[in-house]
Protein backbone atom coordinates (compact mmCIF):
# COMPACT_ATOMS: atom_id res chain seq x y z
CA UNK A 1 0.00 0.00 0.00
CA UNK A 2 1.36 3.70 -0.89
CA UNK A 3 -0.76 4.98 1.57
CA UNK A 4 -3.53 5.31 4.12
CA UNK A 5 -7.25 4.89 3.27
CA UNK A 6 -9.58 7.59 3.66
CA UNK A 7 -11.65 5.78 5.01
CA UNK A 8 -11.84 7.10 9.01
CA UNK A 9 -8.87 10.05 8.36
CA UNK A 10 -10.84 12.68 8.95
CA UNK A 11 -10.54 13.71 12.63
CA UNK A 12 -8.34 10.80 13.66
CA UNK A 13 -4.83 11.61 14.51
CA UNK A 14 -1.98 11.12 12.18
CA UNK A 15 1.49 10.35 12.92
CA UNK A 16 3.48 11.94 10.69
CA UNK A 17 7.00 10.34 9.01
CA UNK A 18 9.09 13.18 11.39
CA UNK A 19 7.08 11.41 14.53
CA UNK A 20 4.89 14.36 15.56
CA UNK A 21 0.76 13.94 15.50
CA UNK A 22 -2.00 16.09 14.59
CA UNK A 23 -5.10 15.71 13.61
CA UNK A 24 -6.46 15.18 10.09
CA UNK A 25 -8.85 18.41 10.30
CA UNK A 26 -9.60 20.14 7.11
CA UNK A 27 -6.32 22.59 6.88
CA UNK A 28 -4.31 19.04 7.73
CA UNK A 29 -6.47 17.01 4.78
CA UNK A 30 -5.74 20.48 2.46
CA UNK A 31 -2.13 20.91 2.45
CA UNK A 32 -2.27 16.82 2.34
CA UNK A 33 -3.99 17.60 -0.86
CA UNK A 34 -2.09 20.25 -2.31
CA UNK A 35 1.32 20.01 -0.95
CA UNK A 36 1.76 15.92 0.09
CA UNK A 37 5.18 15.66 0.63
CA UNK A 38 5.32 18.34 3.53
CA UNK A 39 3.81 16.02 6.10
CA UNK A 40 3.27 12.55 5.13
CA UNK A 41 1.92 9.55 7.71
CA UNK A 42 4.47 7.76 9.41
CA UNK A 43 5.26 4.29 7.19
CA UNK A 44 3.95 5.35 3.96
CA UNK A 45 6.77 6.55 1.07
CA UNK A 46 6.17 10.49 -0.25
CA UNK A 47 5.20 9.08 -3.63
CA UNK A 48 1.68 10.88 -4.35
CA UNK A 49 1.80 14.06 -6.37
CA UNK A 50 0.75 17.30 -5.26
CA UNK A 51 -2.32 18.77 -6.61
CA UNK A 52 -1.87 22.23 -6.32
CA UNK A 53 -3.52 22.88 -9.89
CA UNK A 54 -6.73 22.28 -8.55
CA UNK A 55 -9.37 25.30 -7.68
CA UNK A 56 -9.74 25.70 -3.95
CA UNK A 57 -13.20 24.54 -4.49
CA UNK A 58 -12.35 21.27 -5.94
CA UNK A 59 -9.93 20.63 -3.43
CA UNK A 60 -12.70 21.76 -0.64
CA UNK A 61 -14.92 19.46 -2.63
CA UNK A 62 -12.39 16.24 -2.50
CA UNK A 63 -11.78 17.15 1.75
CA UNK A 64 -15.54 17.52 2.66
CA UNK A 65 -15.60 13.97 0.85
CA UNK A 66 -13.33 12.40 2.71
CA UNK A 67 -14.69 14.06 6.06
CA UNK A 68 -17.94 12.53 5.03
CA UNK A 69 -16.89 8.85 4.80
CA UNK A 70 -17.47 6.23 7.88
CA UNK A 71 -15.41 6.56 10.63
CA UNK A 72 -15.48 2.57 10.73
Amino acid sequence: TSGPTWKGLAGSTVTLSDGRKVVADTAYLTKAIVDPKAEGPLGYPKVMPSFAHLSPGDVAAIVAYIEGLPKD
